[in-house]
């Protein structure tokens, strides 16, 4: 769990690197964030540490895969937003969920496909918004099927 304080002076900068210049992103002292500013969590949440809570560390064993981050190749990232968009002056509290492994086969071998999930809650401790994340093993040895 982090804390994830949503600055202005950032969402400026976020915009002006991601070309998504609107006024609204750059001249509002309450802007919004651009939708994929939340990638910037890696900053304050070590997204690494999913694969240490006990449903995942449990999911790969019964896969039969050492776990190691380094083999991860990443597929997609999705934003789901609950309400409003957070802004600048909010303060979000990360958390991390894993969601699960799922095998797949194909003509260059095993593939496990890993979903795992960001939650940014807002001071009230609601759901905020999410930042969904699929990678994958590639040629993975283990079980066979």
């Amino acid at each position: 769990m982090a804390v994830m304080p949503v600055e202005r002076g950032k969402i400026r900068e976020y915009a002006v690197a991601t070309a998504n210049e609107r006024a609204e992103y750059l001249d509002d002292p309450k802007a919004p964030i651009p939708p994929t500013f939340l990638a910037t969590v890696v900053f304050w949440e070590t997204l690494g540490d999913v694969f240490d809570l006990p449903e995942a560390v449990a999911a790969w064993a019964d896969a039969g895969v050492e776990r190691d981050v380094r083999n991860l190749l990443s597929l997609e990232q999705e934003y789901v937003f609950h309400g409003e968009l957070p802004r600048a002056g909010d303060v979000l509290t990360t958390s991390l969920r894993f969601d699960g492994v799922e095998e797949k086969h194909g003509r260059s071998g095993r593939m496990l496909l890993v979903r795992f999930a960001v939650e940014f809650r807002g001071d009230d401790d609601v759901l905020r918004a999410e930042c969904r994340y699929t990678s994958a093993y590639l040629n993975t040895p283990g079980k066979a099927s």
